[in-house]
């Protein structure tokens, strides 16, 4: 009967373990028996050093199994320990390692099995099951999956499904499936999905969604979700997408959704969305709209919406629109508009339109409170507002204002209900009340019209040129200077 048994196991079951250790070739072959490991003993069936090993031999290639195993060095095969490994640090097992509670060994390859744990003092690879944990001192390479958490001293790679938390010390890649969390203090690449949150340490590359959050120490090169917010330390290019927040430490290149706010420490380009507002401490450049204000340290181009306020510390070129107010401190130039003020301390150019304006501090160092409509050092092409235009310098191209236009110098043309008012013109303004305190050249229409000296012509119920000879000065009608 002996016999028959030992030549079935021979001719059946020595091939089938040959094929699930197949793969594992590059280990070192071991002896073919050891029945003196640790302090256990076995019974091995065995021939040409393939077979069925019954107790805590050391080496052996085939079907092993044991209650407690204890100083196991090689196998290659199948490993079945009935419960808790002892110290097994210098372990190697290749082929399937099955455990009630866990098989332990230094590299676990091929197929992991635990009740409770599946764990390793370096690196498992291959595909691991663990009723309560995967836990590897070193990497895990394939399918991981654990009922509690899967944790590696390395890098984890490959498919990880943990009920509560993936964590690898050494990176993510592949894709993460974590409970509640994955979090490394390493790189991660791939797919990464927290219940709650992902964290990285270092850089992410891929997809990261995150119930809550989904933080980024490093740099972001892909996508990133978080149902509360999204934080990337580093620079962000890709997506960011945040139900309250996203915030970018070292600059963003990307598309962004969040339904409060976006804060981006560096500067900024690509298209973003903002429930609230879209804060920029560097320059912004692309496609924003924010529900309330979108705020530029540095320069904005590009194209903003915003339901109050755009505000640039630099430069505004391109398309904005605004509820409330468009400053831009170093210029605007393109199309803006806005439902009250359009303010400038530098060159307003393009076509520029206002409605009703807004009361604020100067932005020209005046004390107190005033009144904006436009507010420009220089203008030109085209600039309308609802009630007021006041340029400093010179007014170029056609203004139309809806109470008052003031300007250092008028060139081309200006219209307004009530008061039209500037050192200079050239060119043709329309108003109730036309004043000039230097010089007038050209034509103006309305019921005053004064010019200190003129060089054209006053159409009005009252005309006066300063210029003019004794008795010619005021003339209802017309009045006329041409030398």
């Amino acid at each position: 009967m002996f016999l028959i048994f030992r030549r079935v196991a021979v001719t059946l079951i020595v091939p089938l373990l040959i094929l699930a250790a197949a793969g594992s070739g590059s280990a070192a072959p071991p002896a073919p028996r050891d029945r003196s490991a640790g302090s256990g003993r076995s019974l091995d069936l065995a021939v040409g050093g393939y077979g069925i090993s019954l107790g805590n031999s050391k080496r052996f290639r085939g079907l092993r199994i044991n209650a407690v195993d204890s100083g196991v060095e090689n196998v290659i095969g199948v490993n079945v320990t009935l419960w808790k490994p002892d110290e097994n640090p210098d372990a190697v097992v290749h082929g399937i390692a099955v455990g009630l509670y866990g098989p332990s060994a230094d590299i676990l390859g091929a197929i992991s099995i635990g009740l409770a744990a599946v764990q390793a003092e370096s690196s498992i690879s291959g595909i691991s099951l663990g009723g309560a944990a995967v836990v590897s001192g070193g990497s895990l390479s394939g399918i991981n999956v654990a009922g509690l958490a899967v944790v590696a001293e390395g890098t984890i790679r490959g498919i990880t499904i943990g009920g509560l938390a993936n964590v690898g010390a050494g990176g993510l890649s592949g894709i993460s499936l974590g409970g509640l969390a994955n979090v490394t203090e390493g790189d991660v690449s791939g797919i990464t999905l927290g219940g709650l949150a992902n964290v990285a340490d270092g850089n992410v590359s891929g997809i990261a969604l995150g119930g809550l959050a989904s933080i980024v120490d490093g740099d972001l090169n892909g996508i990133l979700v978080g149902g509360l917010a999204t934080i990337c330390d580093g620079k962000a290019n890709g997506i960011m997408i945040g139900s309250l927040a996203n915030i970018a430490g070292g600059g963003m290149n990307c598309i962004g959704a969040s339904g409060l706010a976006t804060i981006c420490d560096g500067n900024m380009s690509g298209g973003v969305a903002s429930g609230l507002a879209t804060i920029c401490d560097g320059d912004m450049r692309g496609i924003v709209a924010s529900g309330l204000a979108t705020v530029a340290n540095g320069r904005f181009t590009g194209i903003a919406a915003s339901g109050l306020a755009m505000v640039a510390d630099g430069k505004i070129e391109g398309l904005t629109a605004s509820g409330l107010g468009t400053i831009g401190i170093d210029g605007i130039h393109g199309i803006t508009l806005s439902g009250g003020a359009i303010i400038t301390e530098s060159e307003l150019r393009g076509v520029s339109a206002g409605i009703i304006g807004t009361l604020g501090s100067s932005s020209f160092g005046e004390e107190g409170l005033h009144f904006h409509g436009i507010q420009a050092e220089s203008a030109r092409w085209l600039t309308l507002h609802g009630i007021d235009i006041d340029i400093s310098r010179e007014l170029k191209g056609y203004a139309l204002g809806g109470i008052r236009i003031s300007a250092g110098e008028i060139v081309g043309a200006a219209s307004s209900a009530v008061l039209v008012k500037a050192h200079r013109l050239r060119g043709f303004s329309h108003a109730l009340v036309n004043i000039y305190d230097e010089t007038q050249t050209g034509l103006v229409v309305g019921i005053v019209n004064y010019a200190e000296e003129l060089h054209g012509i006053q159409l009005g119920l009252i005309n006066i040129a300063r210029n003019n000879r004794p008795g010619l000065r005021v003339l209802p009608v017309v009045n006329a200077h041409f030398e």
